[in-house]
């Protein structure tokens, strides 16, 4: 209906542009009036014409266009629908928690995911563990070791926003081995400060040498200058200087 309206308005305008072009010269047909009369008709001729070239080597695809925007539009549609779950669960809208709600979580993570690669983005991501970490400790049979193995980057994010909100040092060593697979930067950044949690309430007698062996090795293959290898460092340096 919008599209209608807009095609409407843009046939108008076009045409009042072509009627005062004929008048104001004086009633001469040039390539502008008939380039505006052109103009006119473009939004209704879509379902009837693939293409139509304009002067100047101009060339509109209506259909692909078309295409483009319903499929835009369904995008946008879906996506808002689930942010506004997600965070709703997070406000507590929807008590309690379920499986359903880290679904939601985890369908957001990878729509942002899919957004271009920008500071912005990485802010919405920021945002968005918040919230799984506010709502995901309360989700009754949600395991987060199971979810660490998920080939889904939402739901190993989930797993570690649901230990970072209640952290439980029983699960140290396995956070940390999946910690070592894990292969997003962002996920990897957020499982670091999971262990970090993890750590600072874990008995240090009760912590074996193999938990630092692999953070160590992992802190020899993070990229200098990154925000992960710096969080890494910091923690086994307190380990070390502790």
């Amino acid at each position: 209906m919008k599209r209608r309206w807009l095609g409407a308005a843009v046939s108008v305008v076009a045409l009042l542009a072509a009627a005062a072009h004929l008048v104001w010269p004086g009633l001469k047909i040039d390539a502008s009036t008939v380039l505006l009369l052109v103009v006119a008709l473009v939004p209704w001729l879509g379902e009837l014409l693939e293409s139509i070239e304009l002067p100047g080597g101009w060339k509109v695809k209506y259909r692909d266009l078309q295409q483009r925007q319903d499929a835009l539009e369904r995008t946008t549609a879906e996506a808002s629908s689930t942010a506004q779950a997600a965070l709703g669960a997070a406000r507590g809208e929807d008590l309690p928690p379920t499986m359903e709600t880290v679904r939601l979580f985890a369908e957001e993570y990878q729509r942002l995911r899919k957004t271009p690669r920008q500071p912005a983005r990485t802010a919405e991501l920021d945002q968005l563990f918040g919230a799984m970490v506010t709502v995901l400790p309360r989700v009754p049979g949600f395991d987060p070791v199971r979810a660490f193995g998920d080939d889904d980057g939402g739901m190993r994010l989930a797993g570690y926003a649901a230990l970072y909100g209640r952290p439980d040092p029983a699960l140290l060593e396995d956070t940390v081995r999946a910690l070592g697979r894990e292969p997003t930067a962002f996920i990897q950044y957020w499982a670091i400060r999971t262990v970090a949690a993890l750590l600072e309430r874990a008995d240090p007698d009760a912590v074996p040498e193999e938990v630092f062996d692999v953070l160590q090795e992992l802190l020899t293959r993070l990229p200098q200058g990154t925000s992960r290898r710096e969080q890494l460092g910091r923690l086994l340096d307190a380990r070390r200087y502790g």
